[in-house]
Protein backbone atom coordinates (compact mmCIF):
# COMPACT_ATOMS: atom_id res chain seq x y z
CA UNK A 1 0.00 0.00 0.00
CA UNK A 2 1.35 3.35 -0.82
CA UNK A 3 0.90 6.36 1.27
CA UNK A 4 0.81 9.58 -0.77
CA UNK A 5 1.80 13.18 1.02
CA UNK A 6 -0.56 15.55 1.89
CA UNK A 7 -0.84 19.28 1.40
CA UNK A 8 2.93 20.89 2.14
CA UNK A 9 0.96 22.92 5.81
CA UNK A 10 -2.45 23.64 6.26
CA UNK A 11 -2.22 26.78 8.10
CA UNK A 12 -4.70 29.98 7.69
CA UNK A 13 -1.40 31.91 7.39
CA UNK A 14 -0.36 29.77 4.57
CA UNK A 15 -3.71 30.56 2.37
CA UNK A 16 -3.08 34.25 3.06
CA UNK A 17 0.43 33.93 1.75
CA UNK A 18 -0.69 31.44 -0.82
CA UNK A 19 -3.11 35.12 -1.76
CA UNK A 20 -0.51 37.09 -1.59
CA UNK A 21 1.86 35.15 -3.66
CA UNK A 22 -0.98 34.68 -6.71
CA UNK A 23 -0.93 38.65 -6.16
CA UNK A 24 2.70 38.79 -7.33
CA UNK A 25 2.05 36.19 -10.03
CA UNK A 26 -0.14 38.35 -11.85
CA UNK A 27 1.92 41.38 -11.66
CA UNK A 28 4.70 38.81 -13.37
CA UNK A 29 1.88 38.11 -15.83
CA UNK A 30 0.91 40.89 -16.65
CA UNK A 31 0.94 43.08 -19.74
CA UNK A 32 4.15 44.98 -18.55
CA UNK A 33 5.51 41.34 -18.18
CA UNK A 34 5.07 40.75 -21.42
CA UNK A 35 7.97 43.15 -22.87
CA UNK A 36 10.66 40.77 -21.08
CA UNK A 37 12.53 38.28 -23.61
CA UNK A 38 12.16 35.48 -20.80
CA UNK A 39 8.41 36.18 -20.75
CA UNK A 40 5.98 33.84 -20.97
CA UNK A 41 8.73 31.00 -22.00
CA UNK A 42 10.80 30.99 -18.41
CA UNK A 43 7.58 31.43 -16.74
CA UNK A 44 5.67 28.42 -18.44
CA UNK A 45 8.74 26.69 -17.59
CA UNK A 46 8.54 27.49 -13.79
CA UNK A 47 4.97 26.83 -13.73
CA UNK A 48 5.29 23.29 -15.37
CA UNK A 49 8.37 22.39 -12.67
CA UNK A 50 6.12 23.96 -9.41
CA UNK A 51 3.13 21.85 -10.55
CA UNK A 52 5.50 18.80 -10.44
CA UNK A 53 6.94 19.95 -7.19
CA UNK A 54 3.35 20.24 -6.08
CA UNK A 55 2.57 17.25 -7.69
CA UNK A 56 5.69 14.91 -5.61
CA UNK A 57 3.79 15.73 -2.08
CA UNK A 58 -0.01 16.27 -3.42
CA UNK A 59 -2.82 13.64 -2.67
CA UNK A 60 -4.73 14.85 -5.62
CA UNK A 61 -2.00 14.85 -8.11
CA UNK A 62 0.26 12.03 -9.17
CA UNK A 63 3.51 12.72 -10.49
CA UNK A 64 4.74 12.97 -14.22
CA UNK A 65 7.61 13.08 -15.42
CA UNK A 66 5.93 15.04 -18.88
CA UNK A 67 6.16 18.37 -16.62
CA UNK A 68 9.27 18.09 -16.07
CA UNK A 69 9.73 17.61 -19.70
CA UNK A 70 7.42 20.86 -20.42
CA UNK A 71 9.29 22.93 -18.15
CA UNK A 72 12.84 21.54 -20.38
CA UNK A 73 10.90 22.42 -23.44
CA UNK A 74 9.56 26.13 -22.28
CA UNK A 75 13.26 26.89 -20.94
CA UNK A 76 14.67 26.21 -24.66
CA UNK A 77 12.54 28.71 -26.12
CA UNK A 78 13.55 31.64 -23.49
CA UNK A 79 16.69 30.25 -24.67
CA UNK A 80 16.02 30.80 -27.83
CA UNK A 81 14.88 34.09 -27.62
CA UNK A 82 17.86 35.63 -26.01
CA UNK A 83 17.55 34.97 -22.17
CA UNK A 84 21.18 33.64 -20.76
CA UNK A 85 21.59 30.58 -18.80
CA UNK A 86 21.73 32.73 -15.30
CA UNK A 87 18.70 35.06 -16.04
CA UNK A 88 16.50 31.90 -17.16
CA UNK A 89 17.45 29.98 -14.00
CA UNK A 90 17.32 33.25 -12.16
CA UNK A 91 13.67 34.09 -13.27
CA UNK A 92 12.83 30.14 -12.54
CA UNK A 93 14.09 29.99 -9.08
CA UNK A 94 11.86 33.31 -8.07
CA UNK A 95 8.60 32.39 -9.52
CA UNK A 96 8.93 28.39 -8.99
CA UNK A 97 8.06 28.32 -5.64
CA UNK A 98 5.25 30.84 -5.98
CA UNK A 99 3.63 28.50 -8.38
CA UNK A 100 4.11 25.70 -5.80
CA UNK A 101 2.15 27.94 -3.49
CA UNK A 102 -0.34 28.59 -6.35
CA UNK A 103 -0.94 25.09 -6.94
CA UNK A 104 -1.43 23.96 -2.74
CA UNK A 105 -3.89 27.54 -3.07
CA UNK A 106 -6.02 26.53 -5.73
CA UNK A 107 -5.85 22.31 -5.62
CA UNK A 108 -6.13 21.73 -1.78
CA UNK A 109 -7.34 25.53 -0.40
CA UNK A 110 -9.98 25.71 -3.13
CA UNK A 111 -9.28 29.56 -3.61
CA UNK A 112 -10.63 31.61 -6.43
CA UNK A 113 -7.49 33.69 -6.68
CA UNK A 114 -5.63 31.04 -7.19
CA UNK A 115 -7.82 28.99 -9.24
CA UNK A 116 -7.93 31.94 -11.32
CA UNK A 117 -4.25 32.70 -12.09
CA UNK A 118 -3.63 28.65 -12.79
CA UNK A 119 -6.78 29.00 -15.57
CA UNK A 120 -4.78 31.95 -16.68
CA UNK A 121 -1.35 30.69 -16.83
CA UNK A 122 -2.21 27.17 -18.16
CA UNK A 123 -3.71 29.42 -21.34
CA UNK A 124 -1.06 31.74 -21.76
CA UNK A 125 1.09 28.47 -22.10
CA UNK A 126 -0.63 26.61 -24.24
CA UNK A 127 -1.37 29.73 -26.54
CA UNK A 128 2.64 30.02 -26.27
CA UNK A 129 3.42 26.80 -26.91
CA UNK A 130 1.52 26.42 -30.42
CA UNK A 131 3.64 29.11 -31.75
CA UNK A 132 7.69 27.48 -30.81
CA UNK A 133 8.52 24.09 -32.42
CA UNK A 134 10.00 23.24 -29.09
CA UNK A 135 6.82 23.55 -27.10
CA UNK A 136 4.08 22.61 -30.09
CA UNK A 137 3.65 18.99 -29.92
CA UNK A 138 3.27 18.93 -25.58
CA UNK A 139 0.59 17.51 -24.63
Amino acid sequence: MTVRAGPIRRSPARRLKCAVLVTALIGVASGAAAKDPLYPAAQCSAFWLGYADYAKVSAYLDPDPSDTEAAAAFRSVARRQGGTDAEIDDFIAEQRPLMVLMMEGYIYGGDRQSREMFERLTGICQDFAKRHPETRDLK
